[in-house]
C-alpha cells in the first residue's frame, strides 16, 4: 500500500481495515480522502488474500459528513459549485464503487456517523456500532441534500416511512435505535466496534470466497427480481461453483472433518 494522507490501512487476518483519518475534522469527507479510499479498496478487491474489507474511523467519529468548510461552502466560486454538483465525480464514484465491491464490506462505527458518514455506512454490506454511536441523515438541518444517495439507502434499510421521518427532521439516533431499525447489525461496548467487525470478518474468511461473492450478488439483486427469477439466477451461480476447486476442497474437507483451505479458485 502507498502512503496516504487522509486514510490509514492495515490487514488483520483476511480483512483489510481502512480507517478514515482526519481527526482534526472528525474524519469529514474530502475529494482526497475518497480518492485514497477507493484506491485502497480497489487494491484489496484484486488481492485473493483479502476476503472482506472494513471501514472505520476513530473513537470519536466514524465520519461527521462532508467537509462544510470545503465542498459545501458558499465561498466556492460559482463555476466550482456547479462543477461539484454536476459531476461529483469523486464522491459519486466512491459510493458507486462501494456498492459494487464483490467482497463483503463492513462499517465499524464509533461516535458520529452523520450526513455523508451515514450514507457511506449504509452503502456497506452491514454495520457494527458501539454504544457511543450517533447516526443521522442530518443534511436538512443545514439546508443541504444528501448527495451520496442517502435517502435511497436509508429507505432501503429502514423502510420509506421511517426514512421520511429521519431525513425530514435530520434527527440523530443512538446505537440502540439504530440496531432496532436495522442500521446496525450489532452494538458493542465503547471502543469495540472494530473488534466485532474483525470477528465477523474472520467468520467470513472461513467460507469459500467464490460462494460468498455469488451470495452477495444474489442479495444485491433481490429487490429487482421475482422469486422465480432469483431461483433461475441462483441455479446458474450454483452450476458455475460446481466447476471450482473451492467446491472440491470444501467437500473434501467436510468428509475429512477438517477446516477447508479455500483459494478462491
Amino acid at each position: 500500500m502507498p502512503d496516504y494522507s487522509q486514510i490509514r490501512t492495515s490487514v488483520t487476518g483476511g480483512a483489510g481495515v481502512l480507517r478514515l483519518f482526519r481527526p482534526e475534522a472528525r474524519n469529514a469527507l474530502t475529494d482526497t480522502m475518497l480518492s485514497e479510499a477507493r484506491e485502497a479498496l480497489q487494491s484489496w478487491e484484486a488481492d485473493r488474500a483479502i476476503t472482506s474489507m472494513i471501514l472505520t474511523g476513530d473513537d470519536s467519529a466514524f465520519c461527521a459528513g462532508g467537509d462544510l468548510k470545503g465542498t459545501a461552502s458558499r465561498a466556492m466560486p460559482p463555476f466550482e459549485t456547479y462543477r461539484h454538483r454536476h459531476t461529483a465525480a469523486v464522491w459519486h464514484g466512491f459510493v458507486r464503487f462501494l456498492g459494487r465491491c464483490t467482497k463483503p464490506v463492513i462499517a465499524a462505527v464509533e461516535g458520529h456517523a452523520l450526513g455523508g458518514g451515514l450514507e457511506i455506512a449504509l452503502r456497506c454490506d452491514f454495520a457494527v456500532g458501539s454504544e457511543t454511536a450517533q447516526v443521522g441523515l442530518t443534511e436538512a438541518r443545514i439546508g443541504l441534500f444528501p448527495i451520496l444517495g442517502g435517502a435511497w439507502s436509508l429507505a432501503r434499510t429502514v423502510g420509506s416511512r421511517k426514512a421520511r421521518e429521519l431525513a425530514y427532521t435530520g434527527r440523530r439516533i443512538g446505537a440502540d435505535e439504530a440496531l432496532a431499525l436495522g442500521i446496525f447489525n450489532h452494538v458493542t461496548p465503547p471502543g469495540r466496534a472494530l473488534d466485532k467487525a474483525v470477528e465477523i470478518a474472520d467468520e467470513i474468511s472461513m467460507c469459500g470466497p467464490l460462494a460468498v461473492m455469488a451470495i452477495k450478488q444474489a442479495i444485491n439483486r433481490a429487490h429487482e427480481q421475482s422469486f422465480d427469477q432469483a431461483l433461475a439466477a441462483g441455479g446458474d451461480l450454483s452450476a458455475l461453483l460446481m466447476f471450482s476447486e473451492d467446491r472440491n476442497e470444501g467437500l473434501k474437507a467436510f468428509l475429512e472433518k477438517r477446516d477447508p483451505e479455500f483459494r478462491g479458485e
